[in-house]
């Protein structure tokens, strides 16, 4: 996943990721977009389409759902 990976922006990425998924494991203000210790990637993960953001050298992965895959 990491080696296919891709950057893409902050806009990319929010049209993907659901925002109150990301407010799961970083909640208060949305601030991800100025964060410059975070980068927004897509990729593939075991067959799906995937995004990912990297911050403090921990991934955090959402894939496309089974229906989006076919």
């Amino acid at each position: 996943m990491v080696d296919r990976a891709r950057e893409v922006t902050w806009r990319t990425f929010a049209r993907h990721v659901p925002r109150h998924e990301l407010r799961a494991f970083f909640p208060g203000p949305p601030a991800l977009e100025r964060d410059y210790h975070v980068r927004f990637y897509s990729s593939r993960f075991k067959g799906r389409r995937c995004y990912f953001l990297v911050h403090s050298a921990i991934e955090y992965v959402w894939t496309e759902s089974q229906s989006q895959a076919a």
